[in-house]
């Protein structure tokens, strides 16, 4: 499990790279942008990853957590 803060304002490029074992990922920030977020951050996380953002950024943290490397199969759901 990770919780990205609410003071949170970049991740790495390769922050959760290659993180099989990364299922359940709590983002509570609403100041992420896709240029502050690393190319492969998260690539290669679980295939079967739930990921709670909060409501009024569902839309667009989902695109910019797809652009950045998590699967089809990532679920997304509003915090």
């Amino acid at each position: 499990k990770v919780t990205i803060g609410k003071y949170v304002t970049t991740i790495g490029s390769n922050a959760f790279y290659g993180c099989k074992n990364l299922k359940t990922i709590t983002i509570k920030t609403k100041k992420l942008k896709l240029q502050k977020v690393g190319k492969q951050a998260f690539k290669g996380i679980s295939s079967k990853a739930t990921v709670k953002v909060p409501k009024s950024t569902y839309k667009s943290y989902k695109n910019i957590l797809k652009k950045r490397g998590a699967g089809k199969k990532v679920i997304f759901k509003k915090a």
